[in-house]
């Protein structure tokens, strides 16, 4: 009995290990995971643009879990290559795209956006592949001046002024070379500015022939804006600027400065780039100079013979008043309507309140208050009322204004004391301040603080731009029909407070 115990104990003993282990080995199958799937990919990479040539660019790529790759360079052009370099046919905007994909199908996509310039893209228009030769506008607006970049409303040629009016400014050539140099060409003629209105150096503001031993005035050093030069220029990608280096190097206009109007020759000037365009026909720069803003307009066409020609048309501006020849012109201030013939254009560029306080005796007749605005030109303009006309002066002497000047207006800047009386052809001419007469006092002898009469005799103009032939006074002409008063002196934008009475042409 206890041996059969013993076997049976035994035997069973001998089982347990094999149940166990079947029991484990069971358990184990039943909870072991399933194998992870592959991890999905991750596309990314960078550029690098050769210093060598801007068109070329390097692609490194850094995607993750991926085994095949797909490029699209933006400019409809693609490669399989891990790490492509790659060269586009010329600058711009793209967008590149890399799809990254694995074995298993799965893929993801990494766009970045790129821009190839070229650093040399302003030598590039300017110059071409070796020259290129620029002319101003002969169709729409050639040149302008205003108070900031590609704003002419003071005044344009082309647009206030016909092109017809200048031509030895149309056929001004302007030619870049790749090597940096510079040649100007104005093909014999030259604009001189008048010297009384423009910055100018001599009266007879004209197109002149450079053989004139006149054309020069008293400056023979101004020759250097004639023909040919020593020239050359540099353009600044960054800042988007042209400079013209050499004594007399110009675009546009010789006496034109950025620190202003200066009749002589300069060494250097700067230009503002605010426009250029490549065009199937001819390609397009816009510059300014500053001191105030000139913007020059340039083309430079593909083929030469279609530069159009000179346009020789001058349309007859504005209208020719009826004459008059009155024996009394006034305005008082004192009210709108306190006037004989005599009243305000509106607008003008300073402006005036009627009917204001004296500013010496509150108890007087009413006086007008004179306000110079930052315009950077201004007048305060008049013409005949209700009526406008011409005006024949051959009944009138004298023309005499008083002028009272605040103490409390700022004199250390540009501003000043200094008073005109002016008068010109408005109506039928576009630039009337090409040909106008002044009675200028210059105020350094003014008081302030109080009424200050100023008296002129009509024949004896002292300023201004009188004839083509610098001779005459107003009383020979019968085209005359605008007046006008400027207070604080011109060519600033500095503010003053004036008041004015008994204005009298008599």
């Amino acid at each position: 009995m206890n041996k059969l115990l013993f076997n049976y104990f035994r035997t069973t003993l001998m089982f347990i290990p094999l149940i166990v282990l079947i029991t484990i080995s069971s358990c184990k199958d039943d909870d072991e995971p399933a194998p992870e799937p592959d991890p999905d990919p991750i596309a990314s990479f960078q550029f690098a643009i050769s210093e060598d040539n801007f068109l070329q660019v390097t692609f490194s790529n850094f995607s993750q879990n991926a085994t095949s790759y797909s490029w699209n360079f933006g400019d409809g052009n693609t490669s399989s290559d891990k790490d492509p370099v790659y060269t586009y046919a010329s600058g711009g905007d793209y967008t590149v795209t890399l799809t990254a994909s694995n074995a298993a199908g799965k893929s993801a996509q990494k766009s970045e956006s790129l821009t190839i310039t070229n650093p040399d893209m302003l030598l590039a228009l300017l110059a071409g592949d070796d020259s290129k030769t620029w002319y101003l506008q002969r169709e729409g607006i050639a040149m302008g001046i205003g108070p900031a970049v590609n704003d002419n409303q003071w005044w344009s040629f082309g647009g206030v002024t016909p092109l017809a009016d200048r031509p030895c400014i149309l056929d001004d050539a302007f030619t870049f070379h790749v090597d940096g140099t510079f040649e100007f060409s104005s093909n014999g003629t030259i604009w001189v500015d008048g010297a009384a209105c423009c910055g100018g150096w001599h009266e007879a503001e004209a197109c002149w022939d450079e053989t004139d031993p006149n054309v020069w005035g008293d400056n023979a050093d101004r020759s250097a804006f004639g023909d040919g030069g020593d020239y050359t220029f540099e353009v600044d990608n960054a800042n988007q600027t042209l400079t013209l280096n050499g004594l007399g190097a110009f675009i546009g206009l010789p006496n034109k400065t950025e620190a202003g109007d200066n009749p002589d020759p300069v060494q250097a000037k700067t230009y503002q780039i605010f426009n250029s365009a490549e065009g199937d026909v001819a390609d397009s720069l816009a510059i300014a100079l500053e001191g105030p803003t000139w913007n020059f307009y340039l083309v430079s066409y593909k083929n030469e013979a279609d530069l159009p020609a000179i346009p020789t048309d001058v349309p007859v501006f504005g209208e020719d008043y009826p004459d008059i020849s009155p024996n009394e012109l006034s305005n008082s201030f004192a009210a709108a309507d306190a006037f004989v013939l005599l009243d305000t254009i509106v607008p003008s560029g300073s402006t005036l309140v009627y009917g204001v306080n004296d500013p010496a005796d509150s108890t007087a007749a009413k006086v007008g208050q004179f306000n110079r605005t930052d315009a950077q030109f201004q007048e305060l303009q008049f013409q005949t009322s209700p009526t406008k006309n011409d005006i024949n002066f051959e009944n009138l002497t004298t023309v005499s204004l008083e002028v009272y000047l605040p103490s409390s207006n700022d004199y250390s800047g540009a501003l000043t004391k200094s008073v005109i009386i002016g008068l010109g052809d408005k109506g039928a001419t576009a630039q009337w301040w090409t040909d106008h007469y002044e009675y200028l006092d210059d105020g350094t002898t003014f008081a302030t603080d109080e009424w200050i009469t100023i008296s002129y005799n009509l024949d004896s103009p002292n300023s201004g731009v009188r004839n083509p032939d610098g001779m005459g006074t107003p009383l020979s002409r019968n085209d005359l029909d605008m007046i006008y008063i400027q207070i604080g002196g011109g060519n600033h934008t500095d503010v003053g407070t004036f008041y004015v009475r008994n204005f009298k042409f008599e």
